[in-house]
Order: C-alpha cells, then sequence, then structure tokens
C-alpha cells in the first residue's frame, strides 16, 4: 500500500511538473513572437518557482536585452547567473559576449566567445538570431550544434577590430570566409580590416566580394564609395538615396551623419543623427555622435543632454563619461566634472585621457599636487602633446 501511495506522489510530481514546464515553453514561444513585456511577466514567474535553472536566467537576459535603459546591465547580470548555475550553458557565452561588445569590453567578449568554442555544445536545439547593420530584423539564423564555426569566428574578429588587432581580426574573417565564402558580412568586415590597414586594393576586392554577394549590402557600398570617390557630392548623393530606399532604417541616417560629420557639417550631421535617434531611440550610438556634433559647435547644453542619454542607456560608457565631463567642465559645473573622470578612471584605468582631464579639472579646483600627479599619469599612458601643460601645472609645486 505505501508503495501505491508513493508512486502516486511520484506521478502527480511529475504531471505538475510537465505542466510548469509548459508555461516555461510557452514564456519562450512569447519571446520568439517579440511580446517582450509578455514573456518577461512569464519568465519571471518561472524563476520564482524553478529559482535555479540556469535556462530561465539565459532567457530572461535575452528579454532583457530588447528593453531601454539600464536593462543591458540587468541582462548581463542575468547571463550570469545562468552560467554560475551550468558553467558549460553554450549559447550564455556567445549571449553575454555578444552583449559585451555592444557594451564596448571587448575583452571580455573575446573571452566568451573563446569559452564558446571550447565547450561541447549539448543536445539544445536554442536558435540563434543573427542579425546585420545592413538589414532590418534578422538577416539569419544558426544553432549552438552547428559543426560550422564561422559565425563565431566572425565574432570573434568583430571582438579583435574592437581592440583594434587587426591582423588578428583579418585572419579570424579569413577562416570565416574559408568555412563559408558565400557570406556578405565577412566579405565587409574584411574589407573594413583592410582599410584599417591602409591596403586600398585589397579593401576594395574584399568589398566588391560582399556586394557582388549582397548587392543591397548598404555598409559595403559605403566603403566603396569612401575608398573609389573620396569625400565628393556623389557620395552624398548615394546616402540620400540609400535612406529615400528605406527611410524608416536608422543605419542609412547615421551613416549620412558620419559622412557630413567628417566634412565638418556639424548642423547636418545633427538633423541626420536626429532622424535616427527619432526612429530608434534606445540606440545610443545617434546620441553619441549627435553630443560629438553639438561639441563640435561648442553646445555644451545639448552635448551634455545627449551624453547624458548614452549613459542612461548604457552606464559604463567611457567615452560619453568622457564627453559628459567635458561639457560639465566647459559649462563652468568642475565638480561634477571630476565626479565623471572619476568614474571613467574606475572603469578604465589605464586611459591616459581620463587622466589628463581629471588633473586639469583638479587644478581648476586649487589641487595643484593632485593635479600633477594625474598629469604625470597620462604622461606615462601615453597621452600625447601635454608636456607644457604638465611642466607649468608641476612647476607650481
Amino acid at each position: 500500500m505505501r508503495l501505491i501511495f508513493l508512486g502516486i506522489i511520484f506521478l502527480i510530481a511529475g504531471y505538475s511538473f510537465a505542466q510548469d514546464r509548459s508555461d516555461f515553453e510557452k514564456a519562450v514561444a512569447t519571446y520568439n513572437q517579440g511580446d517582450y513585456e509578455s514573456a518577461y511577466l512569464m519568465m519571471d514567474d518561472w524563476l520564482r518557482v524553478y529559482s535555479r535553472d540556469p535556462q530561465g536566467y539565459f532567457y530572461l537576459g535575452q528579454i532583457y536585452e530588447q528593453f531601454d535603459g539600464p536593462s543591458l546591465n540587468l541582462a548581463l547580470e542575468n547571463y550570469q547567473k545562468a552560467l554560475s548555475l551550468d558553467p558549460e550553458l553554450a549559447e550564455a557565452y556567445l549571449a553575454r559576449g555578444r552583449l559585451y561588445l555592444r557594451l564596448k569590453r571587448f575583452q571580455d567578449a573575446e573571452n566568451d566567445f573563446l569559452s564558446y568554442r571550447q565547450i561541447p555544445k549539448g543536445e539544445t536545439t536554442q536558435i540563434i538570431y543573427r542579425k546585420s547593420s545592413t538589414d532590418k530584423g534578422v538577416s539569419g539564423i544558426f544553432t549552438a550544434q552547428s559543426p560550422n564555426p564561422s559565425q563565431i569566428l566572425y565574432h570573434l574578429a568583430l571582438a579583435k577590430i574592437g581592440m583594434e588587432d587587426y591582423a588578428g581580426a583579418k585572419t579570424l574573417l579569413d577562416s570565416a570566409i574559408y568555412y563559408t565564402p558565400n557570406e556578405s558580412d565577412f566579405w565587409a568586415e574584411k574589407g573594413h580590416v583592410e582599410m584599417k590597414q591602409n591596403q586600398t586594393e585589397n579593401a576594395l576586392k574584399s568589398l566588391h566580394q560582399a556586394v557582388e554577394i549582397n548587392p543591397d549590402h548598404f555598409l559595403a557600398r559605403q566603403r566603396i564609395n569612401i575608398l573609389e570617390k573620396g569625400e565628393n557630392v556623389d557620395q552624398l548623393e548615394e546616402l540620400t538615396l540609400a535612406i529615400a530606399k528605406d527611410p524608416e532604417d536608422p543605419q542609412g541616417w547615421k551613416i549620412r551623419g558620419f559622412y557630413k560629420f567628417s566634412q565638418n557639417d556639424w548642423e547636418g550631421a545633427i538633423e541626420d543623427y536626429t532622424e535616427a535617434i527619432q526612429i530608434l531611440p534606445e540606440d545610443s550610438e545617434g546620441w553619441f555622435y549627435r553630443a560629438k556634433a553639438y561639441a563640435k559647435l561648442k553646445n555644451w547644453e545639448a552635448a551634455e543632454a545627449d551624453f547624458e542619454e548614452v549613459i542612461f542607456i548604457n552606464e559604463q560608457d567611457p567615452e560619453a563619461l568622457l564627453g559628459r565631463g567635458q561639457s560639465r567642465y566647459y559649462l563652468n559645473r568642475p565638480e561634477e566634472a571630476l565626479a565623471d573622470f572619476i568614474q571613467l578612471i574606475a572603469i578604465d584605468p589605464s586611459n591616459p585621457s581620463a587622466y589628463y582631464h581629471r588633473g586639469i579639472t583638479l587644478y581648476r579646483l586649487d589641487k595643484s599636487q593632485e593635479a600633477c600627479d594625474d598629469l604625470n599619469k597620462a604622461l606615462e599612458f601615453g597621452m600625447p602633446g601635454i608636456e607644457e601643460i604638465q611642466k607649468k601645472i608641476c612647476g607650481e609645486n
């Protein structure tokens, strides 16, 4: 009788878990359908019951990435929880690595992509969506179980580009192309790397190959224009035509804004970045470059406001902290500027520009010895062109 009773209990428990598992699968399906608010509520409920489910935290991280503001840091926390519960959850390494790319933490991204390569992928059927900067929405899919390593090689190359290791990036892109020669993004990024290396002829070959595979590859076409035509009206016309083709794609507006910025057309750049921001306000890049354009016009109030938006999206963006600190300095708010430079050094303790700007701010606050120490640090880390001001400030002590 006791055995029968225990058997009934196990059957009920198994049925209850199966019912709950159905709730998890519904949450995943809701996420895949793009209803992120509902998916968040469903996955949060799941984790309240099953608080040690690494897949639950992985998907909650994926969901958080779809929201604005500090949600990227919450996504990062959930990926870390998932990996603490299951250190061999390969897709969590890939997702966290891609998030690190967005946060400009390129060394961390590379480490995660390397971990992803080394870990057995298991039996999960997790689909990974691949997006290209030239596409609206999903441009392709792959799975963690794919024997073709080209996608992870491509991601490793992006991390190398972020670290300015162009030789390493090119080697990885060549390997990715070996495995998947008909992927236009691989060729476009190879051309980008070759441009950085001043290998114009090779860059043109790679970029033309990208366009041959995908005639609508926007970045490849623009890079070809830059190399072949230089900075002229034809290039601006090409950018304008690209925007006309798909005016709801913020990428076109941003790229034309970059071009205008390069031509010292600050007002025109601001107009294009504003269009990009209105289309996709959660993209920090539009806010950042509009802030830079405002700074060129010495409109420090507007620059500070836009840098604020960047920091709201990514509170540890080093370039935005530097920009906001500079804006506050010129707005005669040195104490607030100092706070930004202190935070920047905490995030990036080997950044020479951070020490330089903290140094001149400290000097303005009549802290000459501390200012001298920071300027010496800036020189130690390779800051060029500050020898005269360093001598002036340090000579007063």
